[in-house]
């Protein structure tokens, strides 16, 4: 019956849609880890260390333009709680996880037993759902093909997001293998229709000076709908680079807001009667100010709020807005955005490409046909300022939870199978996963590995105020790390790169495998750059107003 068992849950999760199972090697986890490896229609991917194992199953969920659940399988005990942080993550960010963790049968709970915790409800609220199976016999197989479909459609409903199974098993635990052999083809995801416009929608899209926000999370569709509404309505948009707006080519799009939203006079001339924001909070802290003395209406999900400001919000989907009819808009206002976006933008694009500074990193790959996962911290924000639009870059980023853990693994997983991808990733963002560099051997992820030889967000933050040494030992924390010989240990090639010619030399040959390019910068240089930048930009600006 084990075999039945296993397999029939397994079976399930395929033919709803999984097709990628992420294997924690260990014992009793046995059933469920040789059923996922035998399966004829699953892709099984087996990494050791669980943390890395599970943000590459975050990755892997966006492998594709539209999510795709992906399962992950642990034993049990304190392996399954290595899992939490891409679980959150996943539950912020709104992204199809399923965790299957084998457990000890009930009669070797709470008893002593080895390699065992209390599991059931593990994740508590950061999962959608939790389900402790009954111990597999045939009056139970029904209802393990039942949880499994479940768990299918509840971790693609929107919002998306997490759902675990806890499975306890008896030994023996090794399964009849050629049973497992068979199986129903990977079944396709059930999308959820959109429904029309809301009457509250069409209301708030009526303002006359109006202005549309796409945030983190939208599908390049999505975003689609929504340039493609504001092109017929003349409303200037401002895309996140991780919403897929900039991949759209469009008059209204803004890239530079980050930049022309610092001055303080571009910024007031440019206060619209109404924000209409799409998605989760942009990654822009001049957008975040701005937005705070503005009415906004937030379009989403109620179950997944993802607005700080408490403003108002509206149950829908973007594209509900593919077949709206347009709505009469202040022209001089699309005007005025674009005055300020095409100054800011030519400011930003007369910066000295051939300077090493990371920002010059970051824009080495802005114009690639390209997949790019970009650590939290400095890479987001110096790409958020630098990625024009339209560029061809898809750009994935983990900004649910915002965290610098498992950068390396949700890279590797979000970028499988690709000919052109790239990590853009700081030097303690690198070291926080450098296990991850396991998975990387079979796949062509370049690394931009930008060592400033510490915390560089935090020499833009009040904390650089204090005391050098205080400073350092707590938010500069250099490490001194020989990445070189990091490398080397992995398996992975290395390459230093001296300057922005020898960088841009490197990445113009295609990748074999995987491979890391390190490029060494200064933290205070970079603060002293960023600055100078600002500055004329908000003399640019200046000038525009007077």
């Amino acid at each position: 019956m084990l075999t039945e068992w296993t397999h029939t849950l397994v079976d399930t999760l395929v033919a709803k849609g999984v097709r990628d199972f992420v294997i924690s090697p260990g014992s009793r986890s046995t059933p469920l880890a040789i059923s996922a490896l035998l399966h004829p229609h699953s892709r099984t991917h087996v990494l050791v260390d669980e943390r890395s194992a599970s943000f590459f199953a975050l990755g892997l969920t966006r492998v594709e333009e539209s999510i795709r659940p992906v399962a992950l399988i642990c034993t049990s005990g304190t392996a399954a709680t290595n899992y939490f942080s891409a679980i959150a993550e996943a539950r912020i960010f709104e992204l199809p996880l399923i965790i299957l963790t084998a457990d000890r049968p009930h009669e070797l709970r709470g008893v002593g037993a080895p390699q065992a915790i209390d599991q059931v409800n593990l994740y508590g609220r950061h999962v959608k759902e939790s389900f402790d199976l009954p111990l597999p016999d045939q009056q139970s197989l029904d209802y393990a093909a039942h949880a499994a479909t479940r768990s299918v459609l509840l971790s693609i409903a929107e919002p998306a997001g997490p759902v675990h199974i806890n499975v306890p098993l008896r030994e023996p635990l090794v399964p009849e293998l050629e049973r497992l052999r068979t199986g129903r083809a990977l079944g396709e995801i059930a999308r959820q229709n959109t429904a029309a416009p809301s009457e509250e929608l069409i209301a708030a899209l009526e303002a006359e000076r109006l202005l549309l926000v796409i945030g983190p999370q939208l599908s390049l569709e999505e975003s689609e709908a929504i340039i493609a509404y504001a092109e017929r309505s003349g409303v200037p948009v401002l895309a996140d680079p991780l919403s897929q707006g900039r991949r759209v080519a469009s008059h209204v799009v803004c890239s530079a807001y980050d930049t022309w939203l610092k001055h303080e006079e571009t910024a007031s001339r440019l206060r619209p009667e109404r924000i209409i924001r799409f998605g989760a909070m942009p990654t822009s802290k001049p957008y975040l100010i701005f937005s705070k003395s503005v009415p906004t209406t937030v379009i989403g999900h109620p179950a997944n709020w993802r607005d700080p400001l408490l403003q108002d919000f509206i149950t829908g989907h973007a594209l509900s807005l593919l077949n709206l009819e347009s709505t009469a808009h202040d022209p001089t206002y699309l005007q005025q955005v674009k005055q300020a976006e095409r100054t800011a933008r030519a400011v930003l694009d007369s910066v000295d490409r051939k300077q090493l500074t990371e920002f010059n990193v970051v824009r080495t790959v802005t114009d690639k046909n390209a997949v790019a996962f970009v650590s939290n911290s400095m890479p987001i924000r110096d790409l958020d300022t630098f990625l024009q639009a339209p560029s061809p870059l898809r750009v994935i980023a983990n900004r649910g939870a915002n965290g610098i853990d498992g950068i390396v693994s949700s890279a590797l997983g979000a970028t499988f199978g690709q000919e052109h991808a790239y990590l853009l990733v700081g030097d303690l963002a690198f070291v926080h996963d450098i296990n991850g560099l396991m998975a990387a051997k079979e796949q062509k992820l370049t690394i931009l590995l930008i060592n400033n030889d510490g915390g560089g967000i935090f020499s833009f933050l009040p904390q650089s105020t204090l005391e050098h040494d205080v400073y350092e030992a707590l938010f500069g924390t250099p490490q001194s790390l020989d990445f070189a010989s990091l490398a080397a240990g992995y398996g992975i090639s290395y390459t230093h790169a001296a300057t922005i010619d020898e960088l841009e030399s490197i990445i113009e040959t295609p990748a074999e495998q995987s491979r890391i390019i390190e490029v060494r910068t200064n933290r205070e240089e970079n603060v002293n750059v960023h600055r100078k930048i600002w500055e004329q930009t908000n003399r640019a600006l200046d000038e525009l107003w007077t």
